[in-house]
């Protein structure tokens, strides 16, 4: 497919991709808050942190972030992001997540092996952290067997940090009855809250300024207000909108985007399914407006 971005408005790349790419990290006060009690979690060398927030918010991108910032000399870092777990194979995971070669011909000896492995680290002067993406899928058992493994320590020293990053529900789960322990043990809570408008737009010209876009296409206040409105401040949706917004708009040729255009645009993801209910609601409200508005 002809890429438009380069061929039509001579930008560098694309720079609203689904995915998450902390190149194009966008600093907010709930993100820099969320990000400021990483690294003061990192820096203390102990406890837990629970980073929350909904789908599509960024939590992916700020883990990323974080690790590209880290020092490798200084940081070991493994990441779990399967949250389809038990107890029967929480262990392994762990294993893999820092890409250990240990005997894992029965439990004990693979939890041997990874205490020694994290010993070793402690020696070198090297923190170790695990990352659980999407945790709110874990059972409240395995959050407590994470807790037990952040007990491991070495001359009253705590071997290994866990960062738990998941939606909403998670935090439900760690302030369940039984779970005293494991709440106790956090050193950090931060929630990561969808973009107001102004932070929206300032949201799309950062992304836009990092492919060097120099006004070409325009984007018109109605246009950036109905990006906000039907994204609801989310940085995924908001993705997916101007990426079809643009994707439009380079095929016609058009070097300005008005809002009567990005409605048209949104109706057609509409159709698609490619829209929240809660959007599709808003849609619904929105356009029945404009008709009553035409009528009068």
């Amino acid at each position: 497919m002809l890429d438009v971005y380069k061929s039509v408005y001579n930008l560098t790349g694309q720079p609203f991709r689904l995915g998450p790419d902390h190149n194009f990290s966008f600093e907010h006060q709930t993100y820099d808050d969320a990000k400021s009690y990483l690294k003061y979690a990192i820096s203390e060398g102990e406890g837990i942190v629970a980073i929350t927030g909904a789908p599509g918010t960024g939590k992916t991108t700020l883990i990323s972030t974080l690790i590209s910032e880290l020092d490798d000399d200084q940081v070991q870092v493994g990441v779990v992001t399967n949250v389809q777990l038990d107890s029967s194979n929480l262990l392994d995971m762990v294993i893999d997540a820092f890409s250990l070669s240990l005997d894992r011909s029965d439990h004990v000896s693979a939890m041997q092996g990874f205490k020694l492995y994290l010993r070793h680290q402690y020696e070198k002067d090297r923190r170790v952290i695990l990352i659980v993406d999407e945790a709110q899928g874990l059972t409240a058992e395995l959050l407590e067997e994470l807790r037990l493994f952040s007990n491991f320590q070495h001359n009253t020293k705590l071997l290994l940090q866990i960062f738990l990053v998941g939606q909403e529900p998670l935090m439900d789960i760690i302030r369940l009855p039984g779970m005293e322990q494991l709440h106790q043990r956090l050193i950090a809570a931060a929630h990561l809250e969808p973009l107001n408008f102004e932070q929206t737009i300032d949201y799309v010209m950062h992304r836009l300024s990092c492919v060097g876009w120099k006004n070409d296409p325009a984007l018109t206040d109605e246009a950036l207000s109905l990006i906000h409105k039907f994204s609801a401040g989310v940085p995924r949706r908001i993705n997916l909108i101007c990426h079809r917004l643009f994707l439009h708009a380079g095929l016609k040729g058009k070097h300005e985007i008005v809002g009567g255009y990005a409605l048209n645009v949104i109706v057609e993801l509409h159709k698609e399914g490619l829209l929240t209910p809660v959007a599709q609601k808003v849609l619904g409200e929105y356009v029945g407006s404009i008709k009553d508005l035409a009528a009068s």
